[in-house]
């Protein structure tokens, strides 16, 4: 008797766990490059973004931008990050000294964060219930042009306040200029979320600190890395563990590091 032609369910059933099987094997490093294109995309935004401050600098006697006023010329107001209605490219009127060198150009989100972002919405937002559509996702280190002056102790206070020009930072390659937050607290680290795209971190735990939402572990959000541009123009993945690494990499004066 002739068989008819197609397949039995047996043979359905070992097609489709072949298939099953290729897919977990070949899944991890799906995902995996997934990542990486978008590490290599924020890291990219990242050098545009050292090279603007650079050009900025040239143009204002080797001074860095004010960490309040380098995105926004609102200074203090909160959020406005992820408000559309404050996105620069098309009001320019709120714009801050920095974003003559930034306009035009597609680079003020890493992909990873726009993701996270949305997912883990906003924190810290001063009681505004703005919705949470990322505009923009770097922040500055506030140690830079004297911004955090007041927030050290008094021993520290002059020189951090005089503290304007690329020179004066003791280690240009170990000293953070832009990297990103993240959106939500984590206790045992920070006690705010990004909200006005500057960075002050302190010595401890309690202030802010990197974003730890690249290469995570096991998809731990809080466990992982973030991708910062160093004033010497070098990009690398930094985490904000141990508890009072972000301020190591923010601190820009020499000697020991303070402790308060």
């Amino acid at each position: 008797m002739k068989r008819n032609a197609g397949f039995t369910l047996i043979e359905l059933l070992v097609v489709i766990a072949v298939i099953a099987i290729l897919m977990a094997i070949l899944m991890p490093g799906l995902q995996m490059a997934r990542e990486q294109a978008r590490m290599i995309g924020c890291k990219s935004n990242l050098r545009q973004y050292a090279l603007a401050g650079r050009m900025y600098s040239d143009d204002n006697n080797f001074k860095f931008p004010f960490s309040f006023t380098w995105l926004f010329n609102a200074e203090g107001v909160n959020c406005n990050w992820h408000d559309e209605s404050k996105n620069l490219n098309r009001h320019p009127e709120f714009a801050g000294v920095l974003w003559p060198y930034l306009k035009g150009l597609d680079i003020h989100l890493c992909p990873a964060f726009d993701v996270v972002a949305r997912t883990r919405g906003c924190h810290r937002c001063g009681g505004r219930t703005i919705p949470v559509e990322p505009q923009f996702g770097y922040t500055m280190n506030s140690y830079l042009n004297g911004d955090a002056w007041q927030s050290v102790p008094a021993a520290y206070q002059e020189a951090i306040k005089n503290l304007q020009q690329e020179t004066r930072v003791h280690n240009p390659a170990g000293v953070f200029y832009f990297a990103e937050e993240n959106t939500w607290v984590i206790p045992e680290i920070n006690v705010a979320g990004i909200n006005d795209n500057n960075l002050r971190a302190i010595p401890s735990n309690g202030a802010d600190s990197f974003g730890t939402f690249h290469r995570t572990p096991r998809g731990n959000l809080d466990g992982g890395m973030v991708n910062a541009v160093f004033v010497d123009g070098h990009v690398e993945s930094v985490s904000p563990y141990p508890v009072g690494s972000t301020f190591e990499l923010s601190w820009p004066l020499s000697g020991p590091l303070p402790v308060w």
